[in-house]
């Protein structure tokens, strides 16, 4: 009799544990992504604008004839803010830490202020627009413990391609970049989320009126989805 009833007991208690078994088979915190993982991501992304470095358009003279060199007029040029469209595919390599390539495009309008003309023409301002590809390749690192909410920070460097109106001037460089942001994640099962980001990106080479380099801040948007 009493084996019977020890029988019953434990009968039961797997019953009554069944469900808490079944919820922990559906859900497992920190259970996705794996190594192996692929996330791809989609949306917009916000550049800042730059100031860009004057400069003199300077009419040689000739020491011969005892003319001296002079200003013809000054040129101060900026790239305006701008928005433009941001991709990425990611592979994990563990839970925490992926490899990521991305595609940045971008449409800037670079604008030229003519002023201080010798002959005392009227100040004028020119304006066209720069179409821009950025390339870049990123190692990503994620922390923090929760399954929905999931910081990172990422670093990495980029080919910069910049072409001008009518594809008539192409300009490119090299990028290097540092960016942190957070993945927020809808439902159990962490297959789709809102990613938000920024960051700031060392560009050398591409469009400039100078040599030096040149930081450029951004953030950005976008539709993230694990496979």
């Amino acid at each position: 009799m009493l084996r019977v009833s020890l029988k019953v007991l434990a009968v039961a208690a797997l019953v009554a544990g069944a469900p808490g078994l079944l919820d922990a088979q559906v859900f497992i915190p920190g259970a996705r992504p794996r190594a192996g993982s692929v996330e791809v991501s989609g949306g917009g992304m916000w550049t800042a604008g730059q100031t860009l470095p004057s400069s003199a358009a300077v009419l040689t003279g000739n020491p011969g004839a005892g003319n001296a060199s002079f200003d013809l007029f000054f040129s101060e040029p900026s790239l305006e803010p701008s928005l433009g469209a941001v991709g990425t595919v990611a592979v994990y390599l563990t839970p925490r830490i992926a490899i990521e390539g991305g595609l940045q495009f971008a449409r800037p309008q670079l604008t030229v202020r003519l002023s201080d003309d010798f002959e005392d023409a009227p100040d004028v301002t020119a304006s066209t627009t720069i179409t821009s590809y950025l390339f870049t390749g990123s190692l990503v690192y994620h922390f923090g413990n929760s399954p929905r909410t999931v910081p990172f920070m990422a670093a990495g460097a980029g080919h910069v391609r910049d072409v001008h109106t009518g594809n008539e001037l192409v300009e490119t460089g090299m990028e290097y970049h540092g960016r942190g942001g957070v993945k927020l994640w809808f439902g159990p099962r962490r297959t789709a989320g809102l990613r938000l980001e920024g960051g700031l990106s060392l560009r050398d080479g591409g469009f400039s009126f100078d040599e030096g380099r040149r930081v450029v801040p951004s953030a950005a948007a976008s539709l993230v989805f694990l496979f």
